[in-house]
């Protein structure tokens, strides 16, 4: 047993002799009794008794998997494998340690060998599908999985890598369905609670999203990922006040990375405490440098204090990291148009931003805005019209095309256009002093928003 330990590159003392010697020696009695031999073999292993010395490295492979260190494991479950070839879970623990190792060629071979030998061992069947789906064999992969997803009594892990499956594929509207089903017949499993948040997601349906990972959260309560997601997603539909206290918890239990950083600098912001949000920035760059994410939530944080030059600041470092961030081009390019200044730069950051998203209505609003100001009024008006095309009855965009029209001397289409923006937002005060100043008249309906605040 020394010797065999030495070589196995585990540390030699008395008492690790003592504990591993213990260890080992309930393992193999567990093992004895019942380590599984595939049935295409039965008859090759008939009456003889199995290789101890397999059992051996068998377990200590399994003890060494489970205390995090899959490299040793794998050594183990190597030897084990030469010793006593052909035996599917031997080839399963060295195709799943592979797995972890990233050594995906070499485990895909393995887990299509275990499959062979043992076709309807389901620990055989999910890592090969797992593995299908890392190297993008995505059909495979689905049509693999369906023998045993499609089935109501389904194990939890199938109907995870099923779902993976579809929305790999982009078959989003089959996978909502999947998941749905699926989480109807087990609602107490929390992976598909949280898949099924994500693709409701995909679909625009925040409200059901969240109501799907708070599900997932009650049932895994000390998931992270979970949690982050959730109250990411809280904040992002303007809810800071029930996100920000599950970011704080992740922050103060775990090493926060830099997402959750820029996130709780959001939630804060939203919450008017902005010296909060420029703390939790000032730590997320002292430790991970002023990237383009957290220059962005800072230029973000600077404009939700309307300090519109700090914000400019922290996206013309963005664009020295970044020449071609849009989010950064666009708006500096706004906020200098509607402060009448330095519009030659103006132009220059709003043409570049439409020249990288030319479909963009509110790039081509700001590029227009800016012509406004420089007195291109044809031009500032072909841009507008585009950028009405595009981007429908945003309010905003139709005050500016109504400026235009006025200066153009169209009064009615400035009306026009204004009362469009003002049917889309009612009781904007910005459009209703615009249409007052021309003498119009405005509805009574469009003077007031519909839950009595401005908008």
């Amino acid at each position: 047993m020394l010797t065999f330990l030495r070589h196995s590159g585990i540390p030699v003392t008395a008492a690790a002799l003592t504990r591993t010697v213990v260890l080992v020696a309930a393992c193999t009695a567990v093992l004895v009794a019942a380590y599984p031999r595939p049935v295409a073999a039965a008859e090759r292993w008939q009456d003889v008794r199995p290789n101890a010395q397999a059992y051996l490295h068998y377990s200590l492979g399994r003890l060494m998997e489970v205390s995090g260190a899959p490299s040793n494991a794998l050594v183990q479950y190597r030897r084990a494998d030469s010793l006593d070839p052909g035996h599917c879970e031997l080839s399963n623990a060295v195709a799943r340690t592979l797995r972890v190792l990233g050594k995906i060629d070499e485990a895909s071979a393995k887990s299509a060998m275990a499959l062979r030998l043992c076709p309807d061992n389901l620990e055989a069947l999910a890592i090969r599908a797992e593995l299908l789906l890392v190297q993008g064999e995505l059909q495979e992969a689905e049509e693999l999985l369906a023998s045993v997803a499609l089935d109501h009594g389904a194990p939890r892990e199938f109907a995870a890598l099923y779902g993976h499956a579809l929305l790999s594929q982009g078959r989003i509207e089959d996978g909502a369905a999947y998941l749905r089903s699926r989480s109807e017949a087990d609602s107490l499993d929390p992976r598909i609670a949280s898949m099924h948040g994500r693709v409701l997601l995909l679909l625009g349906d925040s409200e059901r999203a969240v109501s799907e990972f708070r599900r997932s959260a009650r049932l895994d309560p000390g998931n992270r990922v979970v949690a982050g997601m959730l109250s990411r997603l809280l904040i992002a539909i303007d809810r800071p006040e029930e996100g920000v206290p599950m970011l704080e918890w992740i922050h103060s239990r775990y090493e926060a990375v830099e997402p959750e950083f820029i996130s709780l600098a959001a939630g804060y912001s939203l919450m008017g405490e902005l010296e909060r949000a420029q703390a939790v920035l000032d730590t997320a760059t002292a430790r991970f440098g002023d990237t383009a994410a957290i220059l962005r939530a800072r230029g973000a944080t600077y404009f939700g204090a309307e300090d519109f030059d700090g914000a400019i600041d922290a996206y013309e470092k963005l664009l020295e990291i970044d020449e071609n961030s849009v989010t950064a081009l666009n708006f500096i390019a706004y906020t200098l148009a509607d402060e009448n200044r330095d519009l030659d730069r103006a132009l220059e950051y709003a043409t570049r931003a439409v020249e990288l998203e030319e479909g963009n209505p509110l790039l081509r609003d700001t590029l227009g805005w800016t012509h406004f100001r420089l007195g291109n009024m044809e031009q500032a008006r072909r841009e507008l019209d585009l950028s009405v095309e595009l981007g429908g009855d945003n309010p905003v965009i139709l005050e500016h095309l109504g400026d235009v029209l006025l200066e153009l001397g169209l009064v009615d289409e400035a009306v026009a256009a204004w009362t469009k923006a003002l049917e889309s937002s009612p009781g904007r005060a910005s459009t209703i002093e615009r249409i007052e100043s021309t003498g119009d008249e405005i509805p009574a309906k469009l003077r007031e928003s519909p839950n009595g605040e401005a908008p």
